[in-house]
């Protein structure tokens, strides 16, 4: 279960936003609860569409200066990029505007083999190119070797950059960071796409004509590359979007044709989980240079590329699927893992392209921080992380840094390497600093902006969210909670694999969409009382106008949050064998009565799973604790069976009596006390 926070909106300062200005009351409680009250802020945030002189950025004018040189020498150009889809969007963006200016042009984007960023394999293919000046987009700003190698062959380096500098600054002729220490810009959060963009615009000496024409481009990597959408971000993907539903770029038009986005449903959500995810996958399944020539080419091939884009896309989901049920099948067969405070996972031959998508989703699925590595046949493991707010994966994999080969990342994303004899030592070493630095792990937490009342659920009111868009990282689409909603039906759509659910919430009755959960594996069924966080928007369909309630979670009501949360850890540090309290351990063991009472009430519900069982028995002697105590009891004495990647508890058929008295963990409880 993942822990909710549900804000309650200041109700003065509600009433002075709207005293203040126009907003509807739903979105000037929204705008409360994410601290947004403060009218110069509120002006910023809804009015700002002026970006900052592009000069403002640091060695933006020697950037120039170098560019405009090699112009004019006829010097041979190179862009170096990266194989994300911020990278590539760069790429493609700063590539067409050179080459409109006549320049000597190419470009070089590694294949994820040769790792991020410059390197000097393939600064050796560039200079034999016959390359005077290199110029870096989304990345180089870590390059401080291969910069000198770069001045040791003869050739100019140009970085931009958007990522966070270290100490020593490569040796180039221009070095664009926002980032920097020493550079007065105000917005720091571009993409390297939004470092592109002003590069471009600085070489113009105007916004206008760059904007129309590189925007579009610029707002998919900034969607894509998780940066906060505030401020400048905001404007280049309101814009962009703009320009998106109108778009004269051939490779974009036939991606959006073949994944059927239609026009006017382009939003920055439909980007996010659309197109980038298939730009994206070129530099994961295949070569980015497929991504970028779908985005540069001026004539019928682009359709070629586009088709290759959503072929690699479908291979991503495929491998990701793989991956993901092999992790699960060892989970069942070892849940133990899932008693540990962080999951560290590893396969062989897992494709390194996916194992972060594969990570976030069991970071999902277990609300666990999640460490996973891919071994190939040398031994070597590549490995990503991801994590939720509040532990950090840089600080964990710095205190482990012993058993590493090398690792980076930030507080909720990393990734490492590991060679195989020190997986264990990697393991322990994990363990022992999660064990010291968080006693109590933190939760992963869903965020809800209000409880939005059953008269609130109406067209014209959720039409006035609008005004908030584009929504991503920094100003995620409103999250509404509402709770005791009465479940009504249950259907299958989507050939099996999502739900649509019609509650009954208060006066409305309304319908929901549960995406990935087909209706067997829901942990509740009609009649049910469920509180639910969803994500409510319009749909519009032959010019009806209706409501769309996306499921973010849900959970049967009646939960007591705290309660379940402190039963929970008490659970997980008895199965690690780690010392208790005698008051917890005498709140964790079950009498014979209580065994009785768990066993009776699985055999009565209807896919049971371990939050359903829990909140069945509606006995308040039986935690949470106890309650998974009972129920690896029933499994050690072969009674039931547990799955432990679902959840789920299966009654086996008794075929003789069981004494329960002689179970191992019932004994080692009482023993302990």
């Amino acid at each position: 279960m993942k822990q909710w926070k549900i804000a309650k909106a200041d109700e003065k300062l509600c009433l002075d936003i709207l005293r203040r200005t126009n907003l509807g009351r739903t979105v000037a409680e929204v705008l409360v609860a994410r601290g947004l009250t403060d009218l110069n802020e509120l002006n910023d945030f809804f009015n700002n569409d002026e970006l900052e002189d592009p000069f403002c950025v640091k060695d933006m004018d020697k950037a120039v200066d170098a560019i405009n040189e090699a112009l004019q020498n006829g010097e041979r150009i190179c862009i170096y990029g990266d194989y994300d889809c911020d990278g590539v969007t760069s790429t493609a963006i700063l590539y067409t505007y050179l080459e409109m200016l006549g320049a000597d042009i190419s470009y070089y984007i590694p294949e994820r083999s040769e790792g991020y960023g410059l390197n000097k394999s393939a600064v050796d293919k560039i200079y034999h190119n016959g390359v005077s000046l290199i110029i870096t987009v989304d990345n180089g700003i870590s390059a401080v070797h291969e910069a000198e190698y770069i001045a040791e062959l003869g050739m100019k380096l140009v970085i931009t950059d958007h990522h966070q500098p270290p100490e020593e600054l490569p040796d180039a002729c221009a070095v664009v960071d926002p980032h920097r220490s020493d550079c007065p810009s105000k917005f720091k959060e571009l993409s390297g796409a939004g470092v592109a963009l002003k590069l471009i615009a600085a070489m113009e000496g105007d916004y206008s004509a760059v904007l129309e024409q590189f925007c579009e481009i610029a707002s998919i990597g900034t969607v894509a590359d998780v940066v906060s959408l505030t401020g400048e971000n905001r404007i280049i993907v309101r814009k962009g979007l703009e320009y998106l539903k109108n778009t004269e770029n051939y490779g974009l038009s036939c991606l959006m044709e073949k994944c059927a986005l239609k026009p006017d449903k382009i939003t920055s959500t439909a980007v996010a989980f659309t197109i980038a995810p298939r730009i994206n996958a070129a530099g994961r399944f295949g070569s980015a240079e497929t991504a970028l020539q779908a985005l540069i080419c001026e004539d019928e091939s682009a359709e070629e590329f586009s088709n290759e884009l959503v072929l690699l896309n479908a291979k991503r989901k495929e491998a990701e699927e793989k991956i993901l049920a092999e992790i699960l099948s060892f989970i069942d067969e070892n849940p133990e893992v899932l008693d540990e405070r962080v999951l560290v996972l590893a396969g062989r031959g897992w494709h390194h392209g996916v194992i972060g998508i594969v990570a976030a989703k069991l970071l999902n699925i277990f609300s666990k921080p999640v460490f996973l590595a891919s071994f190939d046949e040398n031994g070597v493991g590549v490995g990503s992380v991801r994590s939720m707010e509040g532990y950090n994966v840089f600080l964990a994999l710095n205190a482990c840094s012993e058993q590493l080969v090398k690792f980076g990342g930030h507080e909720k994303a990393g990734g490492f390497t590991v060679r195989e004899e020190k997986m264990e030592a990697f393991r322990d070493a994990l363990s022992e600093y999660s064990k010291e630095q968080y006693p109590r792990m933190p939760k992963l937490t869903i965020l809800a902006d209000k409880i939005i009342s059953p008269d609130e659920l109406t067209v014209e009111n959720i039409k006035t969210l609008s005004v908030l868009e584009p929504f991503g990282e920094g100003n995620s689409e409103p999250v509404f909670a509402m709770p005791s909603a009465i479940v009504k039906s249950i259907y299958s759509i989507g050939k099996g694999k999502h739900s649509k659910i019609t509650v009954s919430y208060g006066r409305a009755a309304v319908q929901a969409l549960i995406f990935n959960r087909s209706p067997e594996s829901l942990e509740f069924n009609a009649g049910d009382t469920i509180d639910i966080l969803a994500n409510v928007s319009i749909n519009e369909y032959n010019g009806n106008e209706s409501l769309t309630i996306k499921v973010v979670d849900y959970r049967l009501s009646g939960i007591s949050q705290s309660k379940y949360f402190a039963a929970f850890d008490a659970y997980e540090a008895f199965k690690r064998g780690e010392e208790l309290d005698k008051a917890y351990l005498k709140a964790l063991t079950p009498d014979r009565r209580e065994l009785v009472a768990v066993y009776k009430a699985i055999g009565k519900i209807k896919n049971v799973n371990y939050d359903r069982l829990y909140l069945s028995l509606r006995n308040e002697n039986i935690n949470y604790a106890k309650m998974r105590i009972c129920l690896d009891i029933f499994e050690e004495k072969g009674l039931a069976t547990l799955t432990a990647s679902k959840k789920a508890v299966t009654l086996n058929k008794a075929t003789q009596k069981v004494d329960l008295e002689s179970s191992h963990i019932l004994q080692r409880l009482r023993n302990a006390q």
